[in-house]
């Protein structure tokens, strides 16, 4: 029997209520429940209480002696910081995968998948395909710190259920690009092409925010 990665529930569970905070699922001031929560995403208590902590830490809510954590607001410089930190540390990831990748094959997988997703307009499926892109990139680059890290960041390449196909099509656009400058083992191009496509998120939350 294989056992279960506790750590990774929790970035998963960090990485989706970070998601709805930013996205303004859950608003300022709204209380947070560790039970309602964990019974929502399927999980038990520890990880929900260990992912409002690191929440806490961040300054995203705000953890009460009682256990329940508040939403504060989220403040542009926040949203400033959190993509200045994840675009560095996306350029270095597709920088080191771009030195030691030599097969992509598993990455145009992905790549299809999304783009069979958005023809059938599946958000849902290309979300996963889209986080099956950029969790090969960092796992391609061989570096667990760096993986690990980004994979707790991860929330804002993420679409709403509701979102425009065009703003699929244009992430996916991304992935093929930055797909081909691996294949090539372009680091430049490939640096530029992620900054891009980070920034791209950050625009789209700041005007969902506004």
């Amino acid at each position: 029997m294989k056992a279960i990665d506790n750590q990774l529930i929790k970035d998963r569970v960090v990485a989706e209520l970070r998601r709805a905070i930013l996205y303004g699922e859950y608003v300022q001031g709204e209380a947070l429940y560790q039970d309602k929560i964990a019974e929502e995403l399927g999980v038990s208590r520890m990880p929900v209480r260990e992912a409002l902590q690191i929440l806490h830490n961040e300054g995203l809510v705000t953890v009460n002696p009682n256990k329940v954590a508040y939403v504060n607001e989220v403040s542009s410089k926040f949203l400033a910081d959190h993509f200045r930190v994840r675009t560095m540390l996306e350029a270095e990831a597709i920088r080191l995968c771009c030195e030691k990748c030599d097969h992509c094959a598993a990455l145009w997988k992905h790549y299809h998948d999304a783009e069979k997703a958005i023809r059938e307009e599946n958000i849902p499926s290309f979300n996963e395909a889209n986080q099956a892109i950029h969790a090969l990139i960092w796992k391609y680059a061989d570096n667990v710190v760096l993986e690990r890290i980004l994979s707790q960041l991860w929330n804002n390449s993420i679409l709403d259920y509701g979102a425009p196909a065009d703003q699929a099509s244009l992430s996916n656009a991304d992935h093929k690009e930055m797909i081909e400058a691996i294949e090539q083992h372009d680091v430049k191009s490939a640096q530029q092409l992620a900054v891009r496509h980070v920034d791209r998120s950050y625009q789209r939350i700041l005007a969902k925010i506004k």
